[in-house]
């Protein structure tokens, strides 16, 4: 984890996370009423803290394979469970960062334009960010192990994060498709949003259950993605 904080650290993403969020709460606080809230969050969330996270996890392992660091890796005693567990880890914090800074941001601009709004539940909004968070670097994974050069990996990475953040037009209420809500990211979105309204039954059932299953099917796909493609592969 020491070693991945260190590349954040060096490559400044933390920075640019600070300038993504703040530019973010930006866009909706001005997309936003206090009673728009439920709606322009998790469209918040899911673009900027999901696609930054997508990225960020990417270009990491470019870069870790370019410089031998993955070659290295393969022969310590570090293993594979523990190389994507520091991954997530340190990229969910940061995701969780952001998350914050977009939120807080926007309830600030909010109040300076003297509109007040009720604080979410926070427990709640935190277990969907750190949801969401987790789940874009598994996936972030899975797609970057085969490519050994970030050109190569940015058209699957827009696919996918296209795919990732459709969700958000159906919690916005610009379409009305609950197909969408099939999506991997959807449920996680849906405990985001659960932070400003009540949610209904099937809603919690979704939200938590959807979550709990596409963690648990992420997490043996990074796995055995990383395995074929870094270990075997000699880095």
């Amino acid at each position: 984890m020491r070693l991945d904080a260190r590349v954040q650290a060096r490559n400044q993403l933390l920075p640019i996370s600070v300038v993504v969020a703040a530019l973010g709460s930006g866009m909706l606080a001005w997309l936003s009423t206090p009673e728009r809230l439920a709606r322009t969050v998790p469209l918040g969330v899911l673009a900027f803290v999901g696609g930054s996270t997508l990225l960020y996890v990417m270009a990491m392992i470019v870069l870790e394979r370019a410089d031998g660091t993955l070659a290295a890796l393969i022969v310590s005693p570090l293993r594979p469970a523990e190389y994507l567990g520091s991954k997530v880890v340190t990229l969910t914090t940061l995701a969780s960062i952001e998350a914050a800074i977009l939120v807080g941001g926007t309830y600030g601009l909010l109040a300076a334009q003297g509109e007040s709004a009720p604080l979410p539940r926070l427990a709640l909004l935190a277990l969907g960010v750190v949801v969401l968070g987790v789940l874009h670097v598994l996936l972030g994974v899975v797609i970057v192990v085969p490519h050994r050069r970030l050109m190569d990996v940015l058209v699957p990475m827009s696919l996918v994060a296209l795919v990732l953040q459709a969700p958000a037009v159906w919690f916005v209420g610009a379409v009305d498709a609950p197909w969408l809500l099939a999506i991997p990211s959807a449920p996680p979105t849906m405990l985001v949003r659960g932070a400003f309204v009540p949610l209904a039954p099937w809603e919690w059932a979704y939200g938590l259950g959807g979550s709990a299953f596409v963690i648990a099917v992420a997490v043996p796909w990074a796995l055995r993605r990383f395995r074929r493609h870094v270990v075997e592969a000699g880095g």
